[in-house]
């Protein structure tokens, strides 16, 4: 058996062909498995840290194999999403930011994790370790900051790149019309619908027919080429020159790390206010700052941000919901609500498992600081 099969490298090597060659049904069980993972009733009660290793795993491995079945990736020439063109365009000037990409993201999916072993060696260790952790982040988003030229840091979720992968292989099914484009089809007459032009010998690619539900509309969509196609990588995201804008992103960056020092500070207490206060007005802040700088640095204001930007102040929009779920407003308004509704929804028919779920997540959203973090 020849040494290189003993080599990690060509194991890994070997891996990523498996996953290339199978990408649908790689991407099938990842979705059989998440799903099951989320609805198994008690999986934090009895065993937490087992469930979440689970959780975490797969995380792991699905944002792996989202790595290698991104063609954007691989071929420089691939028609990127927006955010997948600035991303490559902020790795590609330096090194490090991808690596405290990597660090940033890594430490996202295992902090919960990393918490609940935290915890079992009591709870002034598990806030040293929580304070830690938000730490690094910020470190790794200020570092992110200063390389992209004081940009604001886009973050991106699970869900993000899920959509981002199914964009790329959406646009893989393309590739036998481009070779149709090239050439490469047969040389006389039609073929699968395609017309080969005489003078050219270039195929046209065949139009969709309503009949077998494919839509003229989607068809069009994918050919046309929009502002944002054409703009330069950097100018996805606008630089942060104004005071205000600068103000505006270290609050959002540092707004953890405070909230997790106060929280520190009372030793997690869920009924004082003074942490979930700090916490929140930072945010809002944060929000208002940025909101002001935009419409001053922005030609348009709101309405003028690339894709890029209204994804991500969306994204941040729709993160101070879970401040719904935090701290002594969780204790005192939302936690009881979401036990008045578990307790109604036990022992009903087809409603007993809901009502299982939603008492789970309770337990993990009121034992755990990791499990409402947003950042």
């Amino acid at each position: 058996m020849p040494a290189t099969t003993y080599r990690p490298r060509h194991w890994l090597d070997s891996y990523a062909h498996f996953v290339r060659s199978n990408a649908s049904q790689v991407t099938q069980v990842e979705s059989a498995l998440r799903s099951l993972e989320y609805i198994i009733p008690g999986r934090f009660h009895e065993t937490p840290i087992t469930a979440e290793a689970l959780h975490t795993t797969l995380t792991l491995l699905t944002s792996f194999h989202t790595y290698l079945l991104s063609p954007s990736i691989h071929d420089p020439n691939h028609h990127a999403s927006p955010q997948t063109r600035y991303e490559r365009w902020a790795g590609g000037k330096s090194r490090f930011y991808r690596r405290a990409g990597a660090v940033l993201r890594t430490v996202q999916y295992t902090q919960l994790l990393i918490e609940m072993f935290a915890k079992r060696a009591g709870e002034k260790v598990r806030w040293r370790v929580v304070v830690l952790l938000e730490v690094v982040k910020a470190l790794c988003r200020f570092l992110m900051l200063r390389l992209t030229g004081s940009r604001a840091v886009i973050g991106s979720e699970m869900g993000a790149e899920g959509q981002e992968r199914k964009i790329e292989e959406g646009v893989t099914e393309n590739l036998e019309v481009m070779e149709g484009l090239n050439g490469n089809a047969a040389p006389n007459g039609t073929i699968d619908g395609e017309w080969k032009m005489p003078r050219t010998g270039m195929n046209l690619p065949p139009l969709p027919s309503p009949d077998l539900g494919q839509s003229i509309t989607t068809f069009l969509e994918k050919r046309v080429v929009t502002a944002e196609d054409i703009k330069s990588a950097q100018r996805l995201v606008h630089k942060l020159r104004s005071v205000q804008g600068q103000a505006a992103e270290v609050m959002w960056i540092l707004r953890p790390v405070i909230y997790a020092l106060a929280l520190q500070r009372v030793q997690g207490n869920k009924r004082d206010w003074r942490p979930w206060l700090v916490g929140i007005g930072l945010e809002v802040a944060s929000r208002h700052l940025s909101k002001k700088d935009i419409k001053d640095s922005v030609i348009g204001g709101l309405t003028g941000m690339s894709s890029v930007e209204r994804e991500e102040l969306k994204r941040r929009g729709w993160s101070m919901a879970w401040w719904g779920m935090r701290g002594a407003f969780y204790d005192s308004v939302t936690g009881p609500w979401v036990k008045g509704v578990a307790g109604r929804l036990k022992g009903k028919l087809l409603l007993d498992m809901v009502g299982t779920v939603t008492e789970d997540y309770d337990w993990l959203w009121e034992e755990y600081y990791f499990s409402t973090a947003t950042v």
